[in-house]
């Protein structure tokens, strides 16, 4: 998905604040983590730069490839 520049420069801005938010709150690390990564990575597929489960996937195939 790639979204309209316009809409994508708002986008950054409320990330940035969410980001901010998370890192005030009292989340435990790993939980701050995951609402970080998962947020990041909602922005990214909206620009086009991410598809989910991509990374597994090709780990996957690394993995059933003879001799590995």
């Amino acid at each position: 998905m790639k979204t309209q520049s316009k809409y994508l420069e708002e986008i950054n801005r409320l990330l940035a604040d969410y980001l901010l938010e998370i890192e005030k709150s009292d989340l435990k690390p790993l939980s701050a983590q995951v609402y970080q990564v998962q947020s990041k990575n909602f922005v990214r597929w909206i620009n086009g730069d991410f598809t989910p489960g991509e990374v597994k996937k090709s780990k996957k195939q690394a993995q059933d490839k003879p001799g590995k």
